[in-house]
C-alpha cells in the first residue's frame, strides 16, 4: 500500500469523528440528513456556504442526467457535475452507518462514468474547472471509501480509471490564462493531490511534474504579497485558499511549505468578515459565514488569533479528514474574546478595520479578473453587529441587465459624475475600460484611523479625478469627504448603498444619524447578497451641481453627538478656502477635526481652529486631553 494511503487510513478515526458530531454538531447533521433526504430521491439543492453558485431551489432529474439546466441558468449545470454534495453521503455513512449512503453515492460516480464518455471544455458536464473539482472530490471519497473498506477493486479500477482520463484531459486543455486564475489552482492541486495517494495505481508522472511547476508559478503569480488573491473577489480568494488548505490537510507534510501563505489568506479572510460573521459580497461573491473556514484554519494551522470574536465550529466534511490529533486539539480551542484590528492590504487596495462594536471596509486598489467590480473608493459600514453600508452582491454570471448594474460603479457607495459610471460594462465578463486607481492609504494613530484613495476616471469625453478621504474616530464618528476635480460645470452624484434591513427616517440610519450640506433622498435599488436571489433594498443619493472643483463631506456619528462646522483661518487672518473642520462632542468626547485639501502656499502656514492652532493636512484635537493627533502633514 502506497505510504500516503497508509498514513491517511491511521489518521483518520471515524468513531471518534461520530462522537464528535452527536456531541457537538447535532444541529449540523440535521441539515446534512435533510439534503441526504433530497439527494436519495434525486432532487438537488446547492446551499453550501462556498458554492460557486448556490441555488435554494430544489430540482427533481428523473432519470438521471447530468446534462439538466434548471433556472435558466448553465452554472446549474456546473454545480451538478463538480460533485461536491456526494461527499455528505459519507457523513451520513459515518455517523449512521447506513449502508444505503453508501450505494447511492456509488451510483451516482458510476452513472456520470456511464454517461459522461465525451469530454469537451465547452460540455454542460467537463468543462476544465468542474473537472477539477469534482477529481478533488472523488480523491476524497475514495480515501474515504477505501478507508472503511466499502469500494470493491474493481470499483476501484473503474474510478482510476475515469480519473486519469480527466487528468489527462485537464492537462490537455490547459491554457495559460489558468495561471493567473483560480481556475488553474482548481486543476492542479487535484492532480498532485491524486498522484500522490495513487501513483502505484495510475500512470500521471507527466501530470505530476506539470503540476508541481505550475502550482508554484500560480501562487507566485496570483496570490498578492499582502495574502489577497489578484481576482479582488472574496469568493474566490476563498475558493483557491480552501484548496490550498485541504491539500495541507491531507497531505500533512506539505503544511510547512504552505503555512507562511496559508496564514497571510487566512488573515485577509479574517479582515473580509463583518461583525455578523459573514465576508462583504465583494466582487463576485456572496456574503458568506466564515466561522468554519476561520475554525478549520485555526486547528490546521495552529493560530488561535483567527477566532476573534467567533465560535469554533469546523464544517463536518473537514472533521472527517483532520485526523485524530486536531479533533482532539479542536475540542481544546474556545471563543476568544474580541480585539480590535486593522490591515492595510497595500497590493489589493483594500483597507478594513473592525472592533467588536464596528467595521469598516474602504476598496480602492488594481483591476482583477472580469471577477473584479466597479467599486473604486467604495466603503462598507457595520455598526453594532449590523451591515449598515453594503456592497450589493453580484446576482448572476448571465448577459442580463441587472448582472451589469451590480458590476457598476451605480450599484457601490461612490460618487458618479454627469450620470455616467467612470467604468464601461461590455459584458458580463468585460469592461471596455474601468477607472485608473492611484494608491490607497491607511494610518492608525491612538484609536483614530485615516484613510484616503483616489482614482482618474477612464470614461474618454469625461476625464476627472476622485479622490475620498474616510477619518473614523473610535467613539462611533466617521468623516467622509470626497474631493472631484473635474473642468467645467458638473453635476456629482454621491450614494451609499443600505442594507435591506435597515431603515433611514428624519436623517438616521438605527442610533447613528448623518450631517450633510445637501439633503439626502432615499430611493430604491436592487442587492444580492446570495447568488441567484435578488432583492429590493434602498440607497441614499445626494446631488449638487458644482464648476471645476466639488469639496462635499457627510458626517456618519452616534446619534448623541453634536456637529459644530468652524471657520478655518490662517495665523495671519486670512480664511482658508476648501479647509473643513468639525467640533463633534457628546457628554464623553469634545474633539476638533481639521482637513486640507491643498497645501497653504500663500502667507502663514499654521492654522486657527476655535483658538485652537493646528498645523497638517489632517488632524484630531481632543480637547479634553489637550492631545494632537497628526495624520498627515
Amino acid at each position: 500500500m502506497k505510504e500516503e494511503r497508509r498514513q491517511f487510513f491511521e489518521r483518520v478515526d471515524g468513531n471518534q469523528c461520530r462522537d464528535y458530531i452527536l456531541s457537538h454538531c447535532s444541529k449540523d447533521y440535521e441539515k446534512v440528513k435533510s439534503s441526504l433526504e433530497r439527494l436519495m430521491d434525486n432532487r438537488f439543492m446547492f446551499d453550501s456556504p462556498w458554492d460557486m453558485e448556490p441555488c435554494s431551489k430544489i430540482h427533481q432529474i428523473q432519470p438521471m442526467v447530468w446534462d439538466q439546466v434548471f433556472e435558466d441558468d448553465p452554472e446549474w449545470a456546473y454545480m451538478l457535475n463538480r460533485q461536491e454534495y456526494l461527499l455528505q453521503f459519507m457523513i451520513g455513512y459515518v455517523v449512521e452507518g447506513d449502508k444505503d449512503y453508501i450505494q447511492k453515492c456509488k451510483f451516482f460516480l458510476f452513472d456520470w462514468i456511464e454517461q459522461v464518455r465525451e469530454f469537451s471544455p465547452q460540455s454542460l458536464m467537463t468543462r476544465t474547472l468542474d473537472t477539477g473539482i469534482r477529481s478533488f472530490t472523488w480523491l476524497k471519497l475514495l480515501l474515504l471509501l477505501l478507508k472503511f473498506d466499502m469500494l470493491e477493486e474493481k470499483e476501484l479500477e473503474k474510478i482510476l480509471v475515469s480519473l486519469e482520463k480527466q487528468i489527462d484531459f485537464m492537462k490537455s486543455y490547459y491554457r495559460a490564462k489558468y495561471t493567473l486564475s483560480n481556475w488553474g489552482i482548481l486543476q492542479t492541486i487535484p492532480m498532485l493531490a491524486i498522484y500522490y495517494f495513487f501513483s502505484d495505481k495510475m500512470d500521471l508522472e507527466e501530470a505530476y511534474h506539470f503540476a508541481s511547476e505550475e502550482l508554484k508559478q500560480q501562487i507566485e503569480t496570483q496570490i498578492l504579497g499582502d495574502g489577497s488573491q489578484f481576482e479582488q473577489s472574496i469568493l474566490y480568494h476563498v475558493e483557491v485558499y480552501k484548496a490550498l488548505l485541504d491539500l495541507c490537510l491531507l497531505l500533512p507534510d506539505l503544511q510547512d511549505s504552505y503555512r507562511e501563505l496559508l496564514e497571510k489568506m487566512a488573515t485577509y479572510i479574517q479582515m473580509m468578515t463583518g461583525l455578523d460573521g459573514r465576508t462583504l459580497a465583494f466582487g463576485d461573491s456572496d456574503s458568506t459565514e466564515t466561522t468554519e473556514i476561520l475554525s478549520l484554519s485555526a486547528v490546521v494551522l495552529n493560530k488561535e488569533d483567527l477566532l476573534n470574536g467567533l465560535d469554533v465550529k469546523v464544517d463536518l466534511l473537514s472533521l472527517l479528514f483532520l485526523g485524530r490529533e486536531k479533533v482532539k486539539r479542536l475540542q481544546e480551542f474556545e471563543k476568544r474574546a474580541w480585539q480590535p484590528k486593522s490591515m492595510i492590504f497595500e497590493d489589493s487596495g483594500h483597507v478594513c478595520i473592525k472592533d467588536e462594536h464596528r467595521y469598516l471596509f474602504f476598496k480602492n486598489g488594481p483591476l482583477g479578473s472580469a471577477h473584479s467590480h466597479s467599486d473604486e473608493n467604495s466603503f462598507c459600514l457595520q455598526y453594532q453587529g449590523q451591515p449598515i453600508f453594503i456592497d450589493a452582491g453580484r446576482y448572476s454570471y448571465r448577459e442580463i441587465y441587472e448582472r451589469y448594474l451590480l458590476k457598476s460603479a451605480w450599484s457601490h457607495s461612490t460618487c458618479i459624475v454627469d450620470g455616467k459610471a467612470p467604468e464601461r460594462i461590455t459584458g458580463s465578463w468585460e469592461y471596455e475600460y474601468y477607472p485608473h486607481s492611484l494608491f490607497c492609504h491607511h494610518k492608525e494613530r491612538e484609536g483614530v484611523h485615516y484613510i484616503e484613495g483616489a482614482y482618474w476616471s477612464a470614461e474618454p469625453d469625461l476625464p476627472y479625478l476622485h479622490k475620498r478621504k474616510i477619518l473614523m474616530l473610535v467613539e462611533d464618528v466617521w468623516l467622509l469627504v470626497d474631493d472631484i476635480r473635474c473642468q467645467g460645470q458638473h453635476e456629482a452624484l454621491t450614494q451609499f448603498i443600505l442594507d435591506k434591513d435597515v431603515t433611514y427616517q428624519d436623517g438616521k440610519i438605527n442610533q447613528l444619524r448623518l450631517w450633510s450640506e445637501v439633503d439626502f433622498d432615499l430611493e430604491d435599488t436592487i442587492i444580492s447578497p446570495k447568488y441567484n436571489e435578488l432583492e429590493r433594498s434602498n440607497k441614499l443619493t445626494k446631488r449638487q451641481f458644482f464648476e471645476n472643483q466639488m469639496l462635499d463631506y457627510t458626517i456618519i456619528a452616534h446619534e448623541s453627538f453634536e456637529i459644530i462646522r468652524h471657520s478655518v483661518y490662517q495665523t495671519d487672518d486670512r480664511e482658508v478656502e476648501n479647509a473643513l473642520a468639525f467640533e463633534v462632542k457628546n457628554d464623553e468626547t469634545d474633539k476638533l477635526i481639521l482637513l486640507l485639501s491643498e497645501d497653504i502656499c500663500v502667507g502663514e502656514k499654521l492654522c486657527l481652529v476655535d483658538g485652537t492652532k493646528m498645523r497638517g493636512k489632517c488632524l484630531v484635537y481632543d480637547k479634553i486631553n489637550e492631545r494632537m493627533i497628526r495624520l498627515q502633514c
